[in-house]
């Protein structure tokens, strides 16, 4: 019985330490698409608004910020760390 809540302990672990490692930080946005946003997307709001708006000028952006921008398209959630 202990060993079997020990697993299911170190399962709970690994999936939470999984899901933020799948995650985009908000910081990782702004430093590889900052430069791309404000010259796509000027005036647009943060959030899905301005992933749209990348999406929509995906082959003009740069290779850092494409990879975020499709990180999360393919459903990497978007974390404030």
């Amino acid at each position: 019985m202990e060993q079997m809540i020990r697993t299911t302990l170190a399962a709970i672990a690994l999936a939470a330490l999984t899901s933020v490692a799948m995650a985009v930080s908000v910081g990782e946005i702004a430093g590889k698409c900052g430069d791309d946003g404000g010259k796509y997307c000027e005036g647009v709001s943060y959030g899905d608004e301005m992933t749209e708006c990348l999406l929509d000028h995906r082959s003009q952006l740069t290779a850092a910020c494409r990879d975020v921008v499709d990180r999360i398209a393919a459903g990497e959630k978007v974390s404030l760390f």
